[in-house]
């Protein structure tokens, strides 16, 4: 039954993922865009930051034509407050605003976007992970699309090649898993709003949408499940793009600091709440190391289930431009995954209720 299981689960996520990858929209360098693009992106405590490639990609002239603004929104004293400063300082349309306290009971990034609400005038404006590294032409790009339809985009971001086993288990993040299930109108709600909540992105749209949201009625941690949650109930939809090599996703180089980040990853994930999405990715995990538990158990299933796999991730190379390398190491990424939940479980129930070896 579990064999069949997940191969019945893994041709859904080949299907939904060739279908968004047909459906989905690239982004591409675009002159053309000659209006203004508000960049938000709130900070929050274990928001990483990667300050030489944001250089890199922003320090050049503004070859896109779109007027660019970026508003970075610091929860407290962040530990990166003084590399953030250091873009400012070398950028000039960033503007950087601190938050020293907010008030009791309130969700920190709601809170945040709804305080700046009337500094934002852009025609398109745009919400984004800080681990997301954009090109200047992103912002035309994403500009273009979305002032042309008048509709509200999700871009998904491509993994960068840093390290082959770091990128290994970097790119299989619930962002994959989105792209994997997204796309079923009847269950949209049930499965990709909390998905959408644990994936990474930039969600743009027209300025009239984001004033139009109540922003100041909103408590829910995830800023992207309140957007999709609210447009749900306006029947407003959101359109999948893909970032191409113009909105990248950094990771840790380094194993252990990226062990480390996936323990504080689950832990937030449940502290706050997301548990419909944490469920629905730890099954999403389940189906991509299937083979990996079940081979001698389950052989022959197994064996089916690889051969789905292997299809499945050359789709994912074509969509998200992997490395081969990294392909080949999929096993190893969802062992990866896994192991750094069952390390987040039992190191929790090792603090809540103090259990040690015997001396």
């Amino acid at each position: 039954m579990l064999g069949l299981m997940a191969l019945g689960l893994t041709v859904v996520m080949i299907y939904t993922l060739v279908k968004n990858a047909l459906i989905g929209t690239q982004l591409a360098p675009n002159e053309d865009y000659q209006g203004s693009v508000d960049l938000i992106i709130p900070i929050k405590g274990q928001s990483d930051f990667y300050l030489e490639p944001w250089l890199k990609n922003l320090s050049s002239p503004n070859h896109s034509g779109a007027r660019i603004k970026i508003f970075i929104l610091i929860d407290g004293h962040h530990p990166n407050l003084n590399v953030w400063q250091e873009l400012q300082n070398k950028i000039p349309f960033v503007e950087i605003i601190s938050f020293i306290s907010r008030p009791v009971g309130r969700e920190v990034v709601p809170w945040m976007i709804d305080q700046i609400k009337e500094k934002i005038t852009g025609n398109v404006v745009i919400i984004g992970d800080p681990e997301l590294v954009p090109t200047i032409d992103a912002f035309g790009s994403i500009g273009k699309l979305v002032s042309e339809k008048r509709k509200a985009y999700f871009v998904l971001p491509q993994t960068q090649k840093l390290n082959t086993f770091s990128e290994a288990v970097a790119c299989l993040n619930p962002t994959l898993a989105l792209a994997s299930t997204f796309g079923f109108r009847k269950i949209r709600r049930n499965v990709s709003h909390p998905l959408v909540s644990i994936s990474q992105g930039w969600m743009g749209m027209p300025l009239s949408m984001f004033k139009d949201f109540n922003w100041a009625r909103v408590n829910i941690s995830s800023w992207k499940e309140a957007l999709v949650k609210g447009w749900e109930l306006e029947n407003q939809t959101y359109i999948l793009a893909f970032g191409e090599k113009h909105l990248l996703r950094y990771y840790p180089e380094d194993l252990k600091i990226h062990a480390q980040q996936l323990g504080h990853y689950w832990a937030e994930l449940w502290q706050k709440g997301e548990r419909s999405g944490f469920w629905l990715y730890l099954i999403t995990l389940f189906i991509w190391s299937f083979p990996v538990f079940f081979f001698f158990s389950h052989p022959f299933w197994s064996l089916g289930s690889i051969l789905l796999l292997v299809l499945y991730r050359f789709f994912t190379k074509i969509v998200f431009q992997e490395s081969w390398g990294a392909m080949a190491l999929h096993p190893f990424g969802a062992l990866f995954w896994l192991g750094t939940c069952v390390w987040w479980i039992v190191g929790g129930l090792k603090s809540k209720y103090g259990f040690s070896r015997p001396s």
